[in-house]
């Protein structure tokens, strides 16, 4: 890659979660007296899948609801567009989780492999991803606060995610409408409660009178 910059380029991608509730680095406060910070009542969560390239040339980020093989191929979709964008063959790091080996995961990757070249890390080894420290940068600078809104939190992610910096800069915000409407999970368009007329699926036991039968007996 170095002998050929204008035609690779070389990712490191990782994923990390971020909640509403601020991460906490540090602090003042009296001492022996116990902080308090103040919280967003229910905790809500997003996730990124992230790279970023070596020689600096940008990154590619994904903000979105969760970590699972469709959250990893919208990543990709990502990668496609900065493929077809730049016209460069690209290197990228992946480490072993489950979202990168899963069939459907595997699927897409071979399905890119003309011009996408994976490079599986070892096991447990953090070190060698350059991207687990951008996660510290951005958890201390953008997530160290509570957001007055989720709408606030998902702007003041995507504000961070572009002060990392690089020469392109692939970002996408692939948050859904119901979380931000305060939905934890997709509306299914039902009524809430329990349907009239609905049935258990497994017969329960019947209610038995003699239920103290099996006690002990009085001492």
């Amino acid at each position: 890659m170095a002998a050929e910059p204008d035609r690779y380029e070389f990712h490191s991608e990782d994923e990390t979660h971020v909640e509403t509730n601020p991460y906490l680095t540090r602090v003042w406060h009296r001492r022996g007296v116990q902080p308090t910070l103040p919280a967003a009542g229910t905790n809500r969560r997003l996730t990124i899948f992230g790279s970023v390239e070596a020689l600096g040339r940008g990154r590619v980020e994904v903000l979105t609801v969760a970590q699972d093989s469709a959250a990893f191929k919208r990543y990709l979709s990502a990668l496609d567009a900065r493929h077809a964008a730049t016209g460069r063959e690209i290197f990228l790091a992946l480490d072993n989780g489950p979202c990168h080996t899963s069939k459907a995961s595997a699927a897409a990757l071979a399905d890119r492999a003309e011009w996408l070249h994976v490079i599986w890390l070892a096991k447990y080894s953090p070190e060698l991803n350059p991207k687990e420290r951008e996660w510290r940068v951005l958890k201390r600078d953008h997530r160290s606060h509570l957001a007055p809104s989720l709408r606030a939190f998902v702007d003041g992610l995507l504000a961070g995610l572009r002060q990392l910096g690089g020469e392109r800069l692939d970002i996408v915000d692939d948050v859904p409408d119901w979380f931000l409407a305060g939905h934890r999970k997709p509306p299914t368009g039902r009524p809430r409660g329990r349907p009239k007329g609905a049935k258990d699926s497994y017969k329960r036991a019947p209610y038995r009178k003699d239920q103290g039968r099996n006690l002990p007996a009085a001492a």
